[in-house]
């Protein structure tokens, strides 16, 4: 069925240059992409069209556009089959469109149909950046808008779902239980969009995606940039976003789809059930001074002589804070915590420039041990041996340069078992 011929302009246009328009304007109209769904479920443009109550002049313009937007044929024009880029985008699509009515919850589920078809990405956007940022000030900056703009999407986004979003007013605002829940789910449907745009560039072979990596301590210095540079040599056109912060801000980041992938310590148990670990590799935490330190010389180390000296210790919560109260709870007086940081640079810092000690990993001072700027004390610590993973969502889909990472990840984590 024909669905509107190309333009002789359009035909001669490059497909990359378009490409590289539609990766800087706006994404489709969200009735496009459902338009274009529709059409591969039913074959016809003309029942898609009235599935969605559009005319089918309307409905080929749409298709035109959206074609325009991704910069490539997604249905071949001697029938309705869809192209191999027209595959992605629907699968992409689906899993999108699946995104923002999880958002919605089950309670909205007579309602879905009205819903989706108000909701647009100027809501989605709204409080999905709201929930990174924590105010609509902020928010505001993030999207380079006004923030009574933003403030207004975001009000529209709880009049359309027919529930309140949020919480207080002014400065106290914040988001609610059900906006937290909406929130996690249009970030997810949001970072669906880009991941679909990296795959038909990758299908072109032009690997010019996007990985964001968040990291922990035990990772930031040694795996996580020796991933990056293979795949950087690899793939010169490609971005690689390394996220730092606490374990509870990168998970969150993580299940909002924020980031791809969280690489650190493992733990014990995971707070959300669309989450997964793989190990990666097992390391063992050493006590650390200065190479000059008054420690490094003697042998034998007891816990008394440890309880001389102040300590850096790790952020609550963490495997190496636990390491570290466990060891702590047998010296003979309290333990001298006198930094806590989650910081690599900071502990370097403070461990070259006076006596302090620090419980850290040999794969994390090896450059330091190296130059003969850091030492490990003997003194050996049971049940110190803990594991480095990746985190990852259960129902991530992965571009083929997201695939490539998580492969040489493994690969390098390998080498360092």
């Amino acid at each position: 069925m024909d669905i509107g011929e190309p333009s002789r302009a359009e035909t001669i246009r490059s497909e990359t240059d378009a490409f590289a328009d539609s990766r800087t304007s706006m994404p489709p109209n969200l009735r496009h992409i459902r338009l274009l769904i529709a059409c591969a479920d039913k074959g016809s443009l003309t029942a898609a069209a009235a599935s969605l109550g559009v005319t089918q002049p309307a409905a080929s313009q749409a298709l035109k556009r959206l074609e325009s937007q991704f910069g490539t044929v997604l249905i071949e024009r001697d029938g309705m089959r869809l192209t191999a880029a027209g595959d992605i985008v629907v699968r992409r699509s689906r899993r999108l469109c699946d995104f923002i009515r999880r958002a919605c919850g089950q309670g909205l589920k007579s309602e879905l149909p009205r819903i989706e078809a108000r909701l647009t990405w100027s809501h989605l956007r709204a409080v999905s950046t709201f929930a990174e940022n924590g105010s609509f000030s902020a928010a505001a900056r993030m999207l380079g808008q006004s923030e009574p703009a933003v403030q207004g999407a975001a009000r529209q986004a709880e009049a359309i779902m027919g529930m309140p979003l949020f919480d207080g007013a002014g400065r106290a605002i914040s988001l609610n239980s059900r906006g937290l829940w909406a929130a996690r789910w249009f970030g997810l449907a949001l970072a669906e969009f880009g991941n679909g745009m990296d795959e038909i560039a990758e299908a072109r072979g032009e690997y010019a995606g996007r990985v964001s990596i968040g990291t922990l301590p035990l990772t930031r210095t040694f795996l996580v940039p020796d991933v990056v540079a293979t795949l950087a040599r690899r793939h010169p056109q490609a971005r690689f976003e390394v996220t730092e912060g606490s374990y509870e801000a990168l998970l969150a980041d993580l299940e909002r789809g924020r980031i791809d992938i969280l690489v650190g310590a493992m733990r014990a148990d995971l707070p959300s059930k669309t989450l997964q670990q793989e190990r990666l590799f097992d390391f063992e935490l050493r006590v650390v001074g200065r190479a000059d330190h008054p420690l490094v010389t003697n042998d034998g180390i007891t816990t008394s002589d440890l309880a001389k000296f102040p300590w850096i210790v790790a952020r609550r919560g963490t495997p190496s804070r636990e390491t570290f109260r466990t060891m702590a709870a047998s010296f003979q007086s309290p333990a001298l915590e006198s930094v806590e940081t989650g910081s690599l640079n900071v502990i370097r810092g403070i461990l070259l420039k006076s006596d302090h000690l620090a419980l850290l990993s040999l794969h994390q001072i090896r450059y330091e041990m190296e130059a003969g700027f850091l030492a490990v004390l003997d003194h050996e610590l049971p049940h110190s041996r803990r594991s480095v993973g990746a985190t990852l969502r259960r129902h991530w889909l992965p571009t083929a340069l997201q695939s490539e990472f998580l492969d040489v990840l493994r690969e390098i984590s390998r080498d360092l078992s």
